[in-house]
């Protein structure tokens, strides 16, 4: 309970949470074990990013680190992620550069998973939207890594973007962005189940088409999942089973020091009965040889003799 006692006056209080901290490992609450129970069989998506709580760091890399003159700016503003930026002309190669939003941090396990959704919109047009993940490194592509592909970005208005894993190839174009062989063609271009497991890295890249970059992301999740709560995170599962760990072992040493506390108990109950019993004892004893001193005493007096205490 919260009280306003003892002080004449309006109470107009709100409250948020109400929480226990610096506490120690041990059994789960209750509460935790009843979302734990209320969690589904199975998840239909996996969250990557949300910019209203983000959990990556994203930053902006440009075509400058190979001689261009593309710019470019990475903002997280009131939930949404802000990419803005130009794309230009690299000099020497006569073709337009690329500007990239990058994510880096902990990944998801987007394994069992069978698309990529974005929820974003472009403040205007630019038709060289582009967006890769990993670091996988084919022998023939000197400068190309990760799996790439392209998308439309909707206009003025925010909408999801929905590409399919199959539709990304490890074999694309470095200096226009275009694939060369996709994954349908050739399935060993294909994302691989590690990269899927963890991304390690994500961008969403203005590359290949000359012009303006404006673009406002809100969500980047994986959809079409079909695997077990168990399956989807594996630092996720160490964190339960830790936590289940230490419930038991708390459970284990409380019921221990349980059954201690009352053997203990038992024993002192016992020791007092026998003490009572030792005293009761030692009491009448004393009783009846002061009683018998007593009239020993009396005799002899009677008798005109002294008293003899030989009675111990």
């Amino acid at each position: 309970a919260i009280w306003g006692e003892g002080v004449a006056g309006d109470v107009r209080l709100r409250v948020k949470s109400i929480s226990a901290v610096g506490c120690s490992a041990g059994q789960a609450p209750s509460s935790a074990k009843a979302s734990m129970e209320k969690l589904p069989a199975s998840l239909s998506e996996i969250t990557i990013e949300s910019f209203d709580n983000p959990s990556l760091t994203w930053s902006s890399k440009n075509d400058p680190v190979m001689g261009g003159e593309s710019t470019s700016t990475v903002e997280i503003e009131d939930g949404i992620g802000k990419f803005d930026g130009e794309v230009v002309d690299v000099p020497f190669l006569h073709s337009p550069g690329f500007i990239q939003m990058v994510g880096s941090g902990a990944y998801p396990d987007v394994s069992t998973c069978t698309s990529l959704q974005m929820n974003l919109m472009a403040t205007e047009a630019y038709e060289g939207y582009r967006v890769s993940f990993g670091n996988v490194h084919l022998p023939e592509m000197r400068y190309s890594r990760g799996y790439h592909a392209d998308f439309d970005a909707p206009v003025g208005k925010y909408d999801n973007v929905v590409i399919p894993f199959n539709n990304f190839s490890a074999k694309w174009d470095p200096g226009t962005g275009d694939q060369m062989v996709s994954c349908e063609t050739d399935p060993k271009y294909c994302p691989d189940e590690k990269t899927l497991k963890d991304m390690e890295t994500f961008a969403i890249w203005g590359e290949g088409v000359a012009g303006n970059v404006r673009l406002r992301v809100k969500s980047i999740i994986a959809v079409g999942c079909t695997g077990e709560v168990g399956e989807v995170s594996s630092s996720a599962n160490a964190s339960m089973e830790k936590t289940n760990a230490g419930a038991v072992s708390g459970e284990e040493t409380t019921n221990a020091e349980d059954k201690a506390s009352t053997e203990r108990k038992k024993s002192f109950g016992s020791l007092l009965a026998l003490g009572g019993f030792v005293g009761f004892a030692a009491f009448l004893s004393s009783a009846i040889l002061n009683l018998v001193r007593s009239k020993k005493n009396s005799y002899a007096e009677v008798q005109g003799a002294p008293a003899v205490n030989d009675l111990v």
